[in-house]
């Protein structure tokens, strides 16, 4: 990957001055191309990664790897969640089951004893 930076973060990370990074530039020895009045210098990631202090390039490091680390505990989740959605639903179907189970059976004894045991069929029919 590369990216376009100015003179002044080219000479940070070489580690001189800008007057030594445009004198580089107008020799060749780094591709540059004019922004207006400023000079930009072609720079890829991985040079410029690896002209960083040490001490960058091992946060760096620490960083990524923290990163997978952090994308394993992320799929991990997921995984809990998808099967804490399909207990879920379970439990609410065996819930509603229950709860129609619940309501049959309360309107069944709403009825008279008599009435559950087929004693009053036939007095109730002749009223009517």
């Amino acid at each position: 990957m590369e990216e376009w930076i100015t003179v002044k973060e080219a000479a940070k990370i070489k580690k001189c001055t800008e007057r030594n990074v445009i004198e580089l530039i107008r020799k060749g020895a780094i591709e540059a191309k004019k922004d207006g009045r400023k000079w930009l210098v072609l720079i890829e990631t991985s040079e410029m990664t690896a002209e960083l202090s040490p001490q960058i390039s091992e946060i760096i490091s620490v960083l990524k790897v923290q990163l997978e680390e952090k994308d394993k505990q992320l799929q991990a989740l997921q995984e809990q969640l998808s099967d804490a959605s399909q207990r879920h639903d379970t439990i609410v179907m065996q819930l509603t089951r229950q709860l129609g189970d619940a309501q049959k059976a309360l309107e069944y004894h709403k009825e008279p004893w008599w009435r559950r045991l087929g004693l009053g069929k036939g007095k109730d029919e002749n009223k009517g």
